[in-house]
């Protein structure tokens, strides 16, 4: 699958979607949980989400900072919307 291809599955599949609270955040993680699941470089990765602490959009960030503001979108959802942190990872069981 080619990196076009990558992204209009990820599109279709994930799309973002930012009315709520709830639904942004869900959305954000199932969407970046998706794009390191595809291996998608993290400059090609969605810039929907902007840090508060570091000021940067997901896609402009380097691999440590990632994966740090992943864990705590992923973290946060957990926290505030139970039953959607389990759509997107409990799936895997």
């Amino acid at each position: 699958m080619d990196l076009q291809e990558k992204l209009a599955k990820l599109d279709k599949e994930c799309p973002l979607v930012p009315h709520t609270n709830a639904g942004r955040l869900f959305s954000t993680v199932r969407r970046m949980k998706a794009e390191k699941e595809m291996d998608i470089h993290i400059s090609l990765r969605s810039g929907f989400a902007i840090s508060v602490k570091t000021g940067k959009s997901a896609n402009k960030m380097n691999e440590q900072e990632w994966e740090n503001f992943y864990e705590s979108l992923s973290q946060q959802l957990k926290k505030d919307y139970p039953e959607l942190y389990q759509q997107v990872f409990d799936q895997e069981k």
